[in-house]
């Protein structure tokens, strides 16, 4: 007797749909096998290989399902991993740009965007060591705005910013190779001349550099003059430390503004014998 048109089945499943029952008559050995393949592509996945497969055969019976939900798992394990990967790579770069850059602010003036104190000790008590190496000597200039106050007060703080902004600019355009200036504190500003023939030579070009600091600057509506007063010591004689070279190049610097200011003076190691080299169009003291 047939069984009613309403119970027999309409669409047959294919191997991938496989019912949830074994073949009849397939050697246990073979399934076994199978089996063994699904639990080591399994084991593969756990160690983070999911690139590999178990293999799907063509019979549609339950090991083939199985093994067929265990490869769609693996590709959405590797789809998975990969934007993880791409995510951790996108943020590992992050990281990288914002520890250089928080390496870089640690180390740079934030205004002017100069060295700060840290870097140029650093620079400077490297070249200290270096000295005996070198043929040539070495030259600290200590550079103090002449009446930055006075900018400040009657101009404004957001003038005198920028005033530094500019000179900043200058000395960095005026460096030459392997030199290097550093923002250490309000106006104050130094510069190491890496390489120097003699103390006279220092002082020429500590006073080249003064002549580009003196033209006009543009201050608020106005076009300015602003004077610097340089202070110069010369290395590797007599300074073992960075600290000794800078002592030595500040010291100038206030004789050369007890002096009216506008001019460098070189530090020759006796506080009564300095050499000063006076703005241009002046007379020696």
């Amino acid at each position: 007797m047939s069984e009613p048109a309403d119970k027999l089945p309409t669409s047959f499943p294919d191997a991938a749909q496989a019912p949830p029952t074994a073949r009849a008559g397939t050697p246990v050995e073979e399934i076994e096998g199978r089996l063994e393949d699904i639990v080591n592509t399994i084991q593969e996945f756990a160690a983070l290989r999911f690139g590999a497969r178990a293999q799907v055969g063509y019979d549609g019976d339950i090991v083939d399902a199985v093994a067929a939900g265990v490869n769609f798992l693996g590709e959405e394990l590797d789809a998975s991993f990969s934007e993880i990967e791409r995510r951790v790579a996108d943020r590992t770069e992050e990281l990288l740009i914002a520890t250089k850059e928080a390496g870089r602010r640690a180390l740079h003036d934030q205004l002017t965007g100069l060295p700060n104190r840290v870097l140029f000790w650093e620079h400077l008590s490297l070249r200290v060591k270096l000295a005996r190496r070198r043929k040539t000597g070495f030259a600290v200039l200590f550079l103090d705005v002449d009446s930055f106050k006075l900018i400040n007060d009657t101009l404004g703080h957001a003038a005198g910013d920028q005033l530094l902004v500019d000179l900043a600019l200058r000395l960095h355009s005026a460096l030459r190779v392997g030199d290097i200036a550093a923002r250490v504190g309000g106006d104050e500003f130094l510069i190491l001349f890496d390489e120097v023939a003699s103390a006279e030579a220092a002082l020429v070009v500590a006073e080249r550099l003064n002549q580009a600091l003196r033209l006009p600057y543009s201050i608020g509506t106005k076009r300015r003059i602003v004077t610097a007063s340089l202070g110069v010591a010369v290395g590797p004689d007599g300074f073992h430390t960075a600290d000794a070279v800078v002592a030595a190049a500040d010291s100038a610097m206030y004789e050369a503004k007890r002096r009216g200011g506008g001019r460098c003076v070189l530090n020759t190691g006796d506080a009564q014998d300095r050499l000063d080299r006076p703005p241009a169009g002046e007379t020696r003291d």
